[in-house]
């Protein structure tokens, strides 16, 4: 597998395919098209206000609705921009009222954003709730980013303990040429080519040191911080990003007496830009800023650093000094602490220095789940890694064997046996006892069963074609895909569920080569099926989407047209305990955009989905309805907006009333807004891919983004 690096130009818009979105997103969602179009039609803040070329009124009304300014004459002139050599016109429309007198102010852009908030599962029992930005938030994040990357990079670099951080601009894309499965195709070779910039670009910074904080438990430093102390302290800050005053990005970067004197000043400083932009995006809270995306956690980042550097000075200015890299080193990833240490008096004192300076942050650790080890020092994590490691590659392996027939000419065979419940026991056994949780070895253990496969595979093929027994290939294949379930379903979460997706579609590929008869290949995409309705049925909407396993609703579709869901059951997994045709029937409250989205998606427009199909759609218009106050302001009626009206599957006629509820109801600005085309004269998507969809793109472009 060659690794290629490709240089491309600068684009302070790139931010909005890496930074401003988290990872635990649905498949099928991105901000492809819309970075896309922003490009296309050069749309930037300028000031206090937002610029884009003059073309037509149809785009005029879809940037005022994406970025949540209400018409208004007043606000709007044109102005003339260079593109190259050429004087162009732009819209110029102004966010804040200089020079607008007092009568021509109304209406007038809303200060505070409505982010997008979502819950994906954080433990067994227990949710975590993330959030996008407004678009017009993100569109800050755009400005902030462009005016203040160097100052972001100062202001992150001043940290001994840090582990992760931004160190430079990202100048380089890596992308692999990939064979999927070498000799796999009885024509030619499967080449999967990467030749747009955002499939592998994965942040709008390189991060020193650990991209994932798993690489930093393999490390050398790790390892050397190991051998040289007696003594290892894991903690972390309790409810971080939830506690964390926005204001006090101030505190870190000029002190907190030095911030408060400048509240009322122009806000021109690069906390008061930082500060102001967080709180806009999170509708004016300044108590605890919005999880999800990178951006917040370099906001955490600065601030941390700040604590970082108070502590090792207090360390150093005590009578007996206590100095890092001699008596003691800190590792910091985001808000996670590992503390080396030889005597227990010098962890007393930096764990309370350490308390006392988070304390004026209103930050605390979590003290409750802090962990101590002695030497020799390994964690549990590390142990069961080892076995688990060595379980898997013994358990889970295609033997070739080169023998010589009676011709004397040397043919190669192979063996392949996997006991699913064998391999179960012996993974539980590890997991009770090493004292460690299956959430803590899922995603470890599921990559290295990818590897395993793809090697399967590969020797099968190395088999002398007569040699090959496909019934002892599809029941290892049955055994595999039996364990993967089981240990998936004791917690499922997208980082592992992308990864049992990618196992599957390994599976899928290789089967559709034609190496194994149709009866075979049935039988597995018939246990692939009911392993998966198994989950849906076991994680059925309630109120929190379940964005872990709609990953899976999209993954049945590469089955075929025979392992479609009954409406009947994709209705009870969305939490509609009956199909309802009737007048009265009442919205689906527990369905929300991604919902919505992910299910239509699916449903496509097969004929047998058409009665959810409808209700679905209804309940998104009464979603926007109920919100109609504040549906420009809010992300999620934005996304569900231009979505709905991008869907292939959405009658024209729901169309127009979804934007009626937007208060557009001129009849050819609408249809001009709904035929919208891109670049391409096609219609223009927005935020899910209606269109060329590709399952294993997507999920290839998922790789190597995870930060936990």
């Amino acid at each position: 597998m060659s690794i290629k690096q490709v240089r491309f130009p600068y684009k302070k818009e790139r931010c909005l395919l890496s930074d401003v979105l988290p990872f635990e997103i649905p498949i099928s969602f991105s901000n492809r098209h819309f970075y896309s179009f922003v490009l296309r039609h050069r749309i930037s803040f300028e000031d206090n206000a937002i610029v884009w070329l003059k073309v037509d009124k149809a785009l005029d009304k879809i940037v005022m609705l994406l970025f949540a300014m209400p018409d208004n004459a007043n606000r709007i002139t044109t102005v003339q921009r260079y593109v190259g050599e050429k004087l162009t016109d732009f819209v110029r429309y102004q966010i804040d009222d200089k020079g607008i007198s007092k009568s021509n102010r109304q209406p007038k852009p809303e200060r505070f954003m409505i982010p997008f908030c979502y819950k994906v599962r954080h433990k067994e029992t227990e949710f975590r709730e993330l959030c996008i930005p407004h678009p017009k938030s993100q569109l800050l994040v755009v400005d902030f980013y462009d005016r203040c990357k160097e100052t972001i990079l100062y202001y992150t670099s001043l940290s001994s303990f840090t582990i992760r951080a931004p160190s430079r601009i990202s100048r380089v894309r890596y992308h692999q040429d990939k064979l999927h499965f070498e000799r796999l195709s009885t024509e030619s070779e499967i080449v999967e080519q990467s030749d747009q910039e955002y499939e592998s670009l994965k942040s709008f910074f390189v991060y020193k040191d650990y991209s994932n904080i798993y690489k930093f438990y393999e490390s050398y430093r790790y390892h050397r911080a190991e051998k040289k102390y007696n003594k290892l302290l894991k903690l972390d800050i309790s409810k971080c990003f939830d506690s964390i005053y926005s204001h006090s990005i101030g505190w870190a970067v000029i002190g907190k007496d030095a911030q408060k004197a400048s509240l009322d000043l122009n806000g021109g400083t690069f906390p008061d830009r930082f500060d102001k932009l967080m709180h806009h995006m999170n509708n004016g809270e300044t108590h605890g800023i919005i999880i999800g995306p990178e951006f917040s956690r370099i906001f955490a980042e600065v601030i941390l650093q700040a604590i970082d550097r108070d502590v090792s000075h207090k360390l150093a200015a005590k009578n007996e000094a206590l100095l890092h890299g001699r008596d003691y080193e800190i590792f910091r990833y985001v808000d996670d602490y590992f503390i080396f240490v030889n005597d227990e008096s010098d962890a007393t004192q930096i764990v309370d220095d350490l308390q006392h300076t988070l304390k004026k942050y209103k930050l605390y650790l979590n003290t409750a789940k802090a962990i101590t080890y002695e030497k020799p020092i390994i964690t549990e994590i590390t142990m069961a890694k080892q076995q688990i490691a060595r379980l898997l590659e013994e358990r889970i392996k295609f033997s070739l064997e080169d023998v010589e027939v009676d011709s004397g000419e040397v043919q190669t065979k192979g063996s392949v046996h996997v006991n699913a419940n064998a391999l179960i026991t012996s993974f539980k056994t590890i997991i009770k006892t090493c004292g460690v949780e299956y959430k803590d070895m899922l995603n470890y253990s599921l990559a290295i069963v990818e590897r395993r496969c793809e090697k399967i595979f590969t020797n099968y093929l190395k088999v002398s074609p007569e040699l090959r027994s496909q019934t002892k290939l599809i029941n290892a294949i049955k055994g595999i895909i039996e364990f993967l379930f089981f240990i998936y379903s004791v917690s499922p979460r997208v980082n592992t569920t992308i990864r049992l997706c990618r196992i599957l579609r390994v599976v899928i590929l290789f089967l559709k080569t034609g190496h194994v008869e149709q009866e075979q290949v049935q039988s597995v995409h018939k246990q692939i099926f009911d392993n998966v309705c198994f989950v849906l049925k076991k994680n059925e909407t309630s109120e929190q989407t379940q964005v872990e396993t709609l990953y899976l609703l999209i993954a049945l579709s590469e089955l075929g047209r025979d392992y479609w869901l009954e409406e009947s059951v994709l209705s009870t997994y969305l939490g509609i305990k009956a199909i309802d045709t009737g007048i009265n029937s009442e919205p689906i409250k527990s369905l929300n955009y991604f919902s919505i989205s992910v299910s239509l998606f699916y449903m496509k427009n097969k004929v047998r989905y058409n009665t959810l199909r409808n209700r679905i759609i209804d309940t998104a218009l009464e979603r926007i309805r109920m919100r109609s106050e504040t549906c420009h302001k809010n992300a999620e009626m934005i996304f569900l907006l231009f979505d709905l009206i991008s869907c292939p599957y959405v009658p024209y006629d729901r169309k127009r009333k979804v934007l009626e509820l937007f208060k557009v109801t001129d009849p050819s600005l609408v249809d001009e807004i709904i035929t919208f085309t891109d670049s391409n004269n096609r219609s223009q998507q927005w935020f899910t891919n209606w269109y060329d969809f590709d399952f294993g793109k997507e999920l290839d472009a998922k790789r190597s983004q995870e930060v936990y």
